[in-house]
């Protein structure tokens, strides 16, 4: 099988499936010489790898994208997969379920899409499947059709124009051969056609797509990848973290690579006391804290404020305004209740404990999740269901039951399962035994 990949994980998951007997085509030069000369060629791949929008992981895109997800889930373990099969490229007969601020949803089979446009009233006839919002929870579509063969392609732009062959309201982008282009013309009138017909109904799929794999890396996870990277090249501790925060972070990185081997003994720790004193927020800067679940679920919590930040933790405090009840412990939430959460590096936890306006303790809410990463604007982690709650002196486990979903879904594996719980027992005990919780 072959697969192409490009950015920030492209040497590390190259080796991982080299060494495993996959065949890399349509490398970057930098990256065929890393693989001593492999993966030079021009052949299609059968899946091709890129980042995720936030650098939190990777996108699989192809028929067998699933095989290689498992096989990269192999080695790095702790990781969390969101599966859509088929779908990628996929073209629906749309079925307008709403109109909303930045656009329109769309029903998909048993799915929703989003159909991002500034249009104030548009027609929509049929969209195509281009990716997965983890920020509203919904597939990506366009009303832009495209249909390839070969070399050539078309696109369907709703435009009451005519092209050469091609049915209205399409354009060619490319032609290659009279083969492949009278295969695109076929394509765009078998669409048209069902298009038309009342036999097939609205929200229903049309052409098949392609399978769709995310692959959502933890802090722990990026630090295994820096070592398969290193087997390639110089590779500093952090790589993977520093470069998923954003490309602010990557003249940092390079730079370090760049010394490092005239520096050895002293880059790490240049490098740690750069991240505490530039990466990590300082004390009173706001924060945002982005909860990422395995199910493609991502939130964001409300904003806080750093209480205090060093090499072990950041400590943020939270204001509470939604209405209602705290989740675990049942208590209504007041006007001038707030939060204090310590996010403990390389802890599988985090620790929030809710006050009310005089100070007046609430409960205590530990979340099981990933280390936290931290930048100087944000903490994210990849929530990992289950947690352990206190309130009035008892304290227990909850939503366990999420957790066993998660592995039954495949959302998780069966590593990341056991550790979990055994986090979420280790700091039931602590909490029972009136402790300090201890890093896991």
């Amino acid at each position: 099988m072959k697969f192409g990949i490009t950015g920030v994980y492209s040497s590390a998951i190259s080796k991982i499936l080299v060494d495993r007997g996959y065949e890399p085509t349509r490398l970057t030069n930098t990256l065929v010489e890393r693989l001593g000369g492999v993966g030079g060629g021009n052949e299609e791949p059968d899946v091709f790898i890129r980042d995720m929008s936030r650098w939190q992981g990777i996108i699989l895109v192809g028929d067998q994208a699933k095989t290689l997800a498992d096989a990269v889930l192999e080695v790095l373990g702790g990781s969390a997969i969101l599966y859509f099969p088929r779908v990628y490229g996929a073209v629906y007969k749309a079925n307008v379920i709403e109109r909303v601020r930045n656009g329109v949803i769309v029903g998909l089979d048993d799915k929703r899409g989003l159909l991002k446009t500034r249009r104030f009233e548009p027609e929509v006839e049929l969209v195509q499947v281009t990716g997965y919002a983890r920020s509203v929870s919904k597939l990506l579509v366009t009303d832009e059709v495209r249909v390839r063969a070969g070399d050539s392609s078309a696109t369907r732009t709703g435009q009451p124009r005519y092209e050469h062959e091609l049915p209205g309201g399409w354009r060619w982008r490319k032609r290659s051969t009279e083969e492949n282009d009278a295969e695109v013309v076929k394509k765009a009138n078998d669409l048209e056609e069902m298009l038309d017909s009342p036999e097939v109904p609205e929200g229903r799929c049309i052409v098949q797509g392609k399978d769709y794999v995310e692959v959502m890396f933890g802090y722990e996870v990026k630090g295994e990848l820096d070592r398969w990277r290193r087997k390639l090249t110089p590779t500093i501790d952090g790589h993977h973290y520093l470069k998923s925060l954003g490309p602010e972070y990557s003249a940092l990185v390079d730079f370090a690579e760049r010394v490092q081997p005239l520096i050895p003994d002293k880059v790490d720790g240049l490098l740690s006391e750069t991240i505490v004193k530039g990466v990590f927020p300082r004390n009173s800067e706001e924060v945002r804290v982005f909860h990422m679940k395995p199910n493609g679920v991502d939130i964001e919590r409300s904003p806080g404020y750093v209480l205090h930040s060093d090499e072990k933790s950041v400590v943020v405090r939270r204001s509470i305004r939604a209405p209602g009840r705290y989740d675990g412990f049942e208590a209504e939430r007041r006007p001038g209740d707030y939060a204090i959460s310590e996010f403990g590096v390389n802890e599988w936890y985090y620790l929030t404990v809710y006050y009310r306006r005089d100070g007046t303790e609430i409960g205590k809410y530990v979340n099981i999740c990933t280390p936290p990463e931290i930048s100087k604007t944000f903490i994210r982690y990849v929530d990992l269901y289950v947690d352990v709650v206190e309130h009035e002196g008892e304290a227990r486990i909850i939503d366990k039951d999420q957790l066993d979903d998660a592995l039954h879904s495949g959302y998780i594996t069966q590593g990341m399962y056991q550790r979990s719980l055994g986090v979420a027992k280790r700091v039931l005990d602590e909490i029972t035994a009136a402790k300090p919780i201890k890093s896991a």
